[in-house]
């Protein structure tokens, strides 16, 4: 786990590198935090525009950005406002090729000084570090399979326990991914059955119309993970992660990023 000077200093730029840290930080624990992989950076290949070298983003761009994100709490998820504060704030950011060489050096230097200082101990030091590599490293291997930057967006309460995060096609500017744990996605998990979770997935599905999927059919259940595909369309396919403490949908992710979640999946042991 990285430590809260680090987290919140990956926050304060804009970029949160590794979703998996922060969910960690705010003490997400269970199926959620199974399903959360490093996020998605930037390829060279197969890419209309070139990709943005800035971290972080700002100004008006960062406003739009933000509208998206509400407007997805609001439809997706009923959560019609966010409140904002010292250790909540909005932050929209870049992660490709080339803020990912960016962070590495960042996250380390932060995990010198503390050590220095002697705020954590040496088998905390080693832990962060080693952390940071295989991180790093993880998030470089998705370059090679997704093909395209993502914009994060999000808030992240580092000091609560909730945890709004958003990825966008850095490109085409459409969402990819969507998850959210809130002050109830904690304590006693709930028995949900097979039939019941897919009965919450595929409503979900059918009222959002997620992935443009009009007859979902299952093909692969992995603990509180559901995948679909269109049964009149094979190449329309979606994600759903149902939440172990609500039994409400508390993510989701489409197109090549849902690929990829998939494959991960299906490789589990």
């Amino acid at each position: 786990m990285l430590s809260k000077k680090i987290t919140a200093a990956l926050v304060a730029v804009g970029v949160i590198a590794s979703t998996s840290a922060i969910l960690d930080q705010v003490n997400i624990k269970g199926a959620f935090a199974d399903t959360v992989k490093q996020n998605v950076v930037y390829s060279k290949d197969d890419t209309k525009t070139d990709s943005q070298d800035d971290t972080r983003i700002t100004g008006a761009e960062e406003e739009a950005y933000k509208q998206k994100s509400l407007d997805i709490l609001k439809n997706y998820f009923n959560i019609s406002e966010v409140k904002e504060s010292k250790t909540n704030q909005f932050t929209a950011g870049i992660l490709n090729e080339k803020t990912l060489d960016e962070l590495k050096p960042k996250e380390q230097k932060l995990t010198q000084e503390e050590y220095d200082k002697g705020e954590i101990s040496k088998e905390k030091y080693d832990k962060q570090m080693a952390y940071i590599e295989e991180n790093n490293s993880g998030l470089k291997d998705r370059v090679q399979k997704l093909k395209h930057g993502m914009v994060q967006t999000g808030w992240t309460d580092i000091e609560g326990h909730n945890c709004y995060l958003f990825d966008f096609n850095e490109n085409t500017k459409e969402l990819d991914m969507a998850m959210v744990h809130g002050e109830l996605d904690k304590g006693t998990k709930l028995v949900l059955n097979d039939e019941q979770l897919k009965n919450t997935a595929e409503d979900f599905i059918k009222e959002h119309k997620l992935g443009d999927i009009e007859k979902p059919k299952l093909i692969l259940l992995k603990g509180h993970r559901l995948f679909y595909e269109d049964e009149n369309d094979t190449s329309k396919k979606v994600g759903v992660s149902i939440s172990p403490f609500t039994g409400k949908v508390w993510g989701f992710s489409v197109k090549a990023y849902e690929e990829l979640e998939y494959n991960m999946a299906i490789s589990e042991k």
